[in-house]
């Protein structure tokens, strides 16, 4: 491959959402949703609890169709010859329903092989060099100590971790972070927080995708943000120049004063008594 054609593939967005629309039993969820990821961006999706944000991610999964609109991920067309088997292995998923999917008998090593393998469960021993994979990724994202404790006995953060570091085992390009925090405790929430960290800290140079409600969970190393609401996009772009007060508080209808420090965000309402 010549230094042009690396420079081109560089160059194609890992995401782009053109104009897609979804309607399903005279619901509409999506409209004219648009949206682009580059390489190198890391994307916090917000918006209120049932604006659309599991569903947009659905989309560029190939799991929800849109009625119409084009979906192109990773340079290529969904329904046009791609192979989303294929195209998911390196986009992995963190979330609530996959947490549920992984065979509880598994300890945090072998819940990180089957990462690299694209599996829920172990149908054979692991290999020498998935073993070293999945110790060093445990290093990297900090679940050492869970490597040997079984997933069924684990805390609710603690398996968010795991799946955490599961998602770097196929060296993917795109990482989706579906709500991870949610039914966390405070504790739990911050150690889920610095496993995220650790991964756009890492080398593995994956983009993350986070969808998410509540603006102190959003952790330092989010380089922009999708604003979604009623199945529209409200606003997209650089996270300081798309996160502010205004915009957020005609997003959820209600006064709000958004802050920052030291890399993490809060948010304070004022409700009329």
């Amino acid at each position: 491959m010549t230094e042009d054609s690396r420079v081109g593939m560089s160059q194609v967005p890992l995401i782009d959402v053109d104009n897609i629309r979804v309607e399903r039993d005279n619901t509409l969820i999506l409209d004219s949703c648009s949206w682009r990821v580059n390489a190198g961006e890391n994307w916090v999706v917000f918006g209120p609890n049932g604006a659309g944000k599991t569903s947009l991610l659905n989309v560029i999964q190939g799991y929800l169709w849109p009625s119409s609109g084009v979906t192109r991920v990773f340079g290529g067309t969904l329904g046009n010859g791609v192979d989303v088997r294929e195209m998911r292995k390196t986009m992995p998923v963190v979330s609530e329903s996959v947490r549920r999917m992984i065979h509880d008998h598994l300890t945090g090593l072998e819940v990180l092989v089957t990462g690299a393998r694209a599996h829920l469960n172990i149908f054979d021993v692991p290999t020498a060099e998935e073993l070293e994979k999945a110790r060093g990724v445990a290093d990297v994202t900090g679940v050492t100590p869970l490597l040997d404790k079984a997933f069924s006995v684990m805390s609710t953060g603690e398996r968010q971790r795991v799946l955490i570091a599961r998602a770097l085992m196929a060296d993917p390009r795109v990482v989706i972070l579906d709500e991870p925090c949610t039914g966390l405790d405070l504790a739990g929430r911050e150690w889920v927080l610095h496993s995220i960290e650790s991964i756009y800290k890492s080398a593995s140079h994956a983009s993350l995708l986070f969808t998410t409600h509540h603006v102190e969970e959003i952790a330092e190393g989010f380089t922009h943000a999708l604003l979604i609401g009623g199945g529209r996009v409200f606003a997209a772009g650089p996270i300081e120049t798309v996160f502010t007060s205004e915009n957020l508080s005609e997003l959820f209808q209600i006064p709000l004063t958004i802050g920052r420090k030291d890399g993490r965000w809060s948010a304070r309402a004022s409700v009329a008594d």
